[in-house]
């Protein structure tokens, strides 16, 4: 508007016309859009949900851990649902967490001190396993919820990607230097999935963890150079 402005003191009568038409033929583009979209008449993408499909939590947290978990989790799909973030983390628990998992079966002590430092101890080892196949019946409950939405043509986990990992493989020997990651969601048809990829052969500066983040944010449409200590992205992915 400002360059228009500025270019109309300088036109005649005849091409100030001309200006004025082709700028009002656009505002009447935008008005019948701005009204399509009150009306919700605009096709195209968008979010599937306009208002909460789930009760406002009660004020404080859920006691039982499972439940405290897989409230964060629908809170994340729902936030996704209408579209009022697009990017979310969530950590189910921290690096030093005295979580005791008592709520599973023949699980007893703290997760840091007792169950990820075990000393290789064959019960403790057994109790560590169960705690993080718990942790990943959260990610698959989540998966779920998102299989299960509908969103064009698609779903919502069709559109998205899903980062399930840890900051170490060997939480007694604080092993980092083989990381099993899971990456769930189609990225919008970026990802092909139902693949194990293995990196263990390739040279460190080819398989750091920052090389699969400028991968995702190439998807997402950010390119930059370097993240992290990775200046590449992730190979084959």
């Amino acid at each position: 508007m400002e360059d228009a402005k500025a270019i109309r003191t300088r036109l005649n009568a005849e091409d100030r016309s001309k200006l004025d038409e082709y700028l009002e033929s656009i505002r009447s583009i935008e008005r019948r859009i701005e009204m399509a979209g009150k009306e919700e008449t605009v096709e195209g993408w968008r979010p599937t949900l306009e208002q909460p499909n789930m009760p406002r939590p009660k004020d404080g947290l859920p006691r039982e851990i499972p439940r405290h978990m897989q409230l964060m989790l629908d809170l994340v799909v729902m936030a996704f649902q209408m579209d009022k973030t697009r990017i979310a983390t969530c950590m189910l628990n921290n690096d030093l967490s005295q979580m005791n998992f008592g709520f599973l079966k023949d699980v007893k002590g703290s997760l840091h001190l007792d169950l990820t430092h075990n000393g290789k101890d064959p019960a403790l080892e057994a109790m560590y396993l169960k705690t993080n196949q718990f942790h990943v019946e959260q990610f698959v409950y989540m998966l779920d919820r998102m299989k299960s939405i509908q969103e064009g043509d698609g779903t919502l986990l069709d559109h998205s990607m899903l980062l399930f990992c840890s900051n170490l493989f060997d939480g007694d020997r604080h092993q980092a230097d083989e990381m099993p990651m899971i990456l769930a969601g189609k990225g919008g048809g970026t990802l092909q999935t139902g693949r194990v990829l293995d990196y263990m052969q390739q040279p460190e500066e080819e398989r750091r963890a920052c090389n699969l983040y400028l991968s995702l944010m190439e998807r997402m449409g950010l390119q930059t150079n370097r993240f992290g200590d990775a200046d590449r992205p992730l190979k084959w992915l």
